[in-house]
């Protein structure tokens, strides 16, 4: 036989103003034609939040998430209540999900304010991501993610302005029971996923630009200031026109060696500053040790030069001895670069882009930071020219091949999101923020490697096409000089290590070795 259905009893005492309420809420359920059990149980749940209510001083109208969570973890003396002395049957968490929203609904309960400001601007969000582009499915997973927030939020008592790193792993951890009617059905399966904690990220920074959250502070070790150094890293920018990923390298260098030197140049001297960069060579490779002894050596010039320290303290800068053409460029032969550039599916928007930066690469030995910092407006189609800015923003105009003019156009019409970013390069995924350097080498030459199934090449860099058209020039009988220029080097020493990579040059060159006892 089945099991008879547990129905609770009804309390004994329920205030006259909520027993209407739970009337009204027992003929809806009539009206809804459920069975006689399941009405019941749901009318005899919101008899049991009535009771409880009333017990703890509140009325029905004040009946939000965070009570009803209360409603479930009590340890229920409630009159009438066969189940003394034991927390709520679990059952209960749907019953009066189910009896709040009847009096959400009926206009005798109000959704709390934080979750209507919470709901808000999840809606901005969501404005937000759409337009950026992304996708529905991700712009409904975001959703359903940013209100699970907002409740649990609410649920735990934690303002949306202290919602920093730490509250959010909180939520991620969390044993998940929150649902809001109306506003958030119980997520199921719910885990702090990378996806989940990827997406909240996002979240937490679309707040913190509209200032609804406080930015997250710097590491303790990046709030140390040098004020000599600030200007030195201004004179960088201005008076050099280096680039900003060149001035982080400089600040990063020479940011090693201050903390054993200070920030007061006047107590610099020959033996101090030596000691300080010859001690790194304990902990750091020569290599890494050279360029910090440069770096610090045109801080002291920048210093010296402004009476803030002894001119002559730059010959106190060790020099630090270092191979120099120890090995040679790496490079591959011209049919594996149009096999690398064949490999790009046109079919694909991806391919279309990737095949656009793979032949400016190829073609004209650009850099990656040329390739990402391409605008629209340096491209000039009637003159069939591009302009670039190299090292230290010097501008230079290149002739466009037919190849390189053809994939980009294509690339710009058919492609490329549409976007009020001027850069040529964009991510084909939202948010189509413009391409950064590294993943010229990161995404596009590495696929293009992998694909093409060249080996030996080492790891994936956009160089190796800049390396590989060099050499091959060279060996196809190009001058020097005409290399260098190509390459746009200052100096004939930046093209002469090519010179190394050209066999048939260098056997015209050996002389014999000697046999033993031979004068030479």
């Amino acid at each position: 036989m089945p099991s008879k259905q547990f129905i609770p009893p009804l309390p004994d005492v329920v205030p006259e103003r909520d027993s209407r309420v739970v009337r009204c809420y027992e003929e809806h359920l009539d009206g809804l034609g459920l069975c006689g059990g399941k009405t019941g149980l749901l009318t005899s749940t919101a008899r049991h939040i009535a009771v409880w209510l009333s017990i703890n001083e509140a009325g029905l109208d004040t009946f939000d998430v965070r009570l009803l969570d209360r409603f479930m973890r009590h340890e229920c003396r409630c009159p009438g209540q066969r189940r003394t002395g034991r927390r709520p049957d679990p059952r209960y968490r749907s019953f009066a999900i189910r009896f709040l929203r009847h009096l959400l609904e009926t206009g005798r309960a109000e959704v709390p304010p934080e979750i209507k400001a919470g709901g808000h601007l999840a809606m901005r969000y969501r404005d937000f991501l759409e337009e950026r582009g992304y996708a529905r499915s991700v712009i409904g997973l975001s959703g359903n993610l940013c209100r699970h927030f907002i409740v649990w939020l609410y649920l735990s008592d934690i303002p949306l302005a202290d919602a920093d790193e730490r509250v959010r792993r909180r939520f991620l951890a969390h044993d998940c029971a929150c649902a809001h009617p109306g506003f958030l059905d119980r997520p199921t399966g719910f885990v702090g996923s990378t996806a989940s904690g990827s997406m909240l990220r996002h979240f937490a920074a679309f707040l913190v630009d509209r200032n609804v959250v406080p930015a997250p502070k710097a590491p303790q070790s990046h709030t140390e200031r040098w004020e000599h150094l600030d200007a030195f890293l201004h004179w960088l920018r201005r008076h050099r026109g280096l680039r900003d990923s060149s001035i982080e390298r400089y600040e990063r260098r020479i940011r090693t060696l201050l903390p054993a030197l200070g920030d007061d140049p006047e107590t610099y001297d020959a033996a101090r500053v030596r000691n300080a960069i010859l001690n790194r060579l304990e902990t750091a490779s020569r290599e890494q040790v050279g360029g910090e002894a440069s770096a610090f050596r045109m801080y002291l010039r920048f210093l010296g030069s402004n009476g803030l320290c002894r001119p002559e303290l730059v010959h106190a800068v060790p020099t630090i001895p270092r191979l120099r053409g120890e090995s040679l460029p790496r490079h591959v032969g011209q049919d594996d670069i149009e096999r690398m550039i064949a490999t790009c599916d046109l079919t694909t928007p991806m391919g279309m882009r990737d095949r656009a930066a793979l032949l400016l690469l190829a073609r004209l030995a650009l850099r990656a930071g040329d390739v990402s910092g391409l605008h629209l407006d340096d491209i000039d189609w009637d003159r069939a020219v591009i302009r670039v800015s190299g090292k230290s923003r010097r501008e230079a105009e290149l002739p466009l091949p037919q190849d390189v003019g053809d994939a980009l156009r294509d690339y710009i019409l058919k492609a490329r999101p549409r976007s009020d970013e001027r850069k040529v390069f964009l991510r084909i995924r939202a948010p189509h923020l413009p391409l950064k350097r590294n993943s010229i080498s990161t995404s596009i030459v590495s696929r293009a490697i992998k694909r093409a199934g060249v080996r030996g090449v080492g790891p994936a860099s956009s160089h190796l096409f800049r390396r590989s058209a060099a050499t091959n020039l060279l060996r196809d009988g190009a001058p020097l000089e005409a290399i260098g220029t190509l390459l746009r080097h200052n100096s004939p020493d930046a093209t002469a290590i090519y010179a190394r990579v050209d066999v048939r040059m260098l056997r015209e060159l050996v002389q014999p070795w000697p046999f033993e006892g031979e004068v030479r």
